[in-house]
């Protein structure tokens, strides 16, 4: 009973359904002093979502508001940080989950910020039956080059802003990744 491949499947929502906030989208220079800011989630070139934020040494403050238009909630939501120290010296800064108090580095967004866990989400890669290895490489870097994940499209155009050199990079690695597994 039970076991590898046992049951219906998967029921949890995926990570990647989720807007998240990563400690990695704030500036360097918010680590050291206190910095304030917006953050905006795009889909397809429009904004979809975004929060306003007060990033202090101890905490991160989120103002943002849910719901249709006639019915929006204001909510402030206050994300305590924890810190581990580093074998070779300084300190590494974690969000703590407000629900069950888990240091992690990525919220995702409910009504609240809160970890994976709390929301039972699950990783895209945890659905898959069998891989196809190049295939996932593949799709990242069409979707980092501002491109869909439909591997019959045409290969997306450099966006704005990225150097030609970082382009044509990433296009020959996803090429290449493409056509040594035949697809």
């Amino acid at each position: 009973m039970g076991g590898y491949g046992s049951g219906s499947g998967r029921s949890a929502t995926r990570v990647e359904d989720y807007l998240r906030i990563d400690l990695a989208m704030f500036k360097k220079g918010c680590s050291d002093s206190d910095c304030s800011g917006r953050l905006t989630w795009q889909s397809g070139g429009s904004v979809i979502a975004s929060a306003g934020y007060a990033f202090f040494y101890d905490q991160l403050v989120l103002e943002y508001s849910i719901g249709e238009i006639d019915d929006r909630h204001h909510v402030k939501d206050l994300i305590p940080f924890s810190f581990t120290e580093q074998p070779l010296g300084g300190r590494r800064r974690w969000f703590v989950c407000r629900s069950c108090g888990a240091r992690c580095r990525v919220l995702l967004a409910g009504y609240y910020f809160r970890c994976r866990h709390c929301y039972g989400a699950t990783y895209e890669s945890q659905y898959k039956r069998f891989r196809l290895k190049g295939l996932a490489k593949a799709t990242r870097l069409r979707e980092r080059l501002g491109g869909t994940r439909n591997l019959m499209d045409p290969w997306p155009d450099k966006p704005r802003g990225m150097h030609w050199k970082t382009y044509r990079k990433l296009s020959e690695s996803g090429r290449e990744t493409l056509v040594l597994r035949g697809i």
